[in-house]
């Protein structure tokens, strides 16, 4: 069972972001989490704020930075705000959705790089780690 606490001074929200931290912590994986907040501008026309779970530098494709967003289902109100970010930072970052597989299937593409089942999250960190 993965704690939830902090990690390098910023609360870990849920406890699957907690589970991608200790994971990227054993494979000596050096991360951030909620280190910045963006303004993000919604397709409603509202502005909000944004703060990625959890950052990776250098470990994306092109050498983007990494952003892990974990989500709860498929109606997760950060949802919006990812795919705002992504709209507007995606040349300076690579996200990756994390959550369950059938929640991830049910995501608007135009919200992640890539998306990564709960269920493949070892396999999935190890291999980035590489």
């Amino acid at each position: 069972m993965v704690k939830l606490g902090h990690c390098g001074g910023r609360l870990i929200r849920t406890e699957l972001e907690a589970e991608i931290c200790e994971i990227l912590n054993d494979l000596g994986v050096a991360h951030a989490h909620t280190p910045r907040h963006f303004e993000v501008h919604l397709e409603d026309g509202k502005v909000a704020a944004y703060s990625p779970d959890i950052v990776v530098r250098g470990r994306g494709r092109e050498g983007k930075t990494v952003v892990f967003e974990a989500i709860k289902n498929h109606r997760d109100p950060d949802i919006p705000k990812v795919a705002a970010f992504r709209r507007q930072y995606g040349q300076e970052f690579y996200v990756i959705l994390v959550g369950k597989e059938d929640h991830l299937d049910r995501v608007p593409m135009e919200s992640f790089d890539e998306a990564c089942p709960r269920e493949s999250l070892q396999v999935y960190l190890h291999r980035m780690a590489d």
